[in-house]
């Protein structure tokens, strides 16, 4: 199945994950869905460990998969916020140099940066850097209208009128971009089944 000429993305989330798996002690499904509003053209899954540093280069390997899944070009990387797995912590304009494709980060929730704050000081040595990055981030995007309402997000390697054309092109009927919707979905599915999976295996 051919992508489309224009507008297609790859949308990179996480899933579910058992409590107990903080702290490097488990793994956590994140999903890259290569799509073009409901359509998907590509899936790539792979594991994290939670709380690990190792984000970046995961999110690499999984646009490296899609690449040769599609032998495309999308448009962009569109991920949910900038922390998967816990607090796996990935610096989106690292990212887009990289890899050298437009990165849109989208903040489907307000982030409470005191609360961020105080509890990667708890539990992370490196709690400043990760801390710098997602503030950096959050305090560098913008709420935009778009046709199926307002949005949070931060466009590194786009001009805001593309980006959020991008974004608008690529909705259905929400304001998350679809191919998105479809990795929360198909990565909280995982992270599901194979929490049931553990917690059969213990019995």
């Amino acid at each position: 199945m051919d992508l489309p000429r224009r507008g297609a993305m790859l949308a990179v989330d996480d899933g579910y994950f058992q409590p107990e798996y903080k702290s490097l002690k488990g793994y956590a499904p994140v999903v890259g869905v290569i799509g073009y509003k409901s359509r998907i053209y590509g899936i790539v899954v792979k594991m994290l460990l939670v709380d690990s540093p190792y984000i970046e280069d995961l999110l690499i390997d999984i646009y490296s998969e899609a690449i040769r899944l599609t032998d495309k070009v999308f448009e962009a990387v569109v991920c949910d916020n900038v922390i998967y797995g816990g607090f796996s912590v990935y610096d989106p304009w690292r990212l887009n140099e990289r890899i050298g494709v437009p990165i849109i980060v989208v903040f489907d929730h307000p982030l409470d940066l005191t609360r961020i704050k105080a509890a990667l000081e708890s539990h992370f040595e490196d709690y400043i850097d990760r801390y710098n990055v997602i503030e950096r981030s959050y305090k560098s995007s913008r709420v935009v209208a778009t046709p199926k309402g307002y949005i949070r997000m931060l466009c590194i390697g786009l001009k805001w009128d593309i980006c959020l054309k991008l974004i608008a092109d690529n909705q259905t009927y929400h304001p998350l971009p679809q191919p998105l919707r479809h990795a929360d979905v198909i990565a909280s599915a995982i992270g599901r089944a194979l929490a049931m999976r553990s917690s059969s295996a213990k019995m």
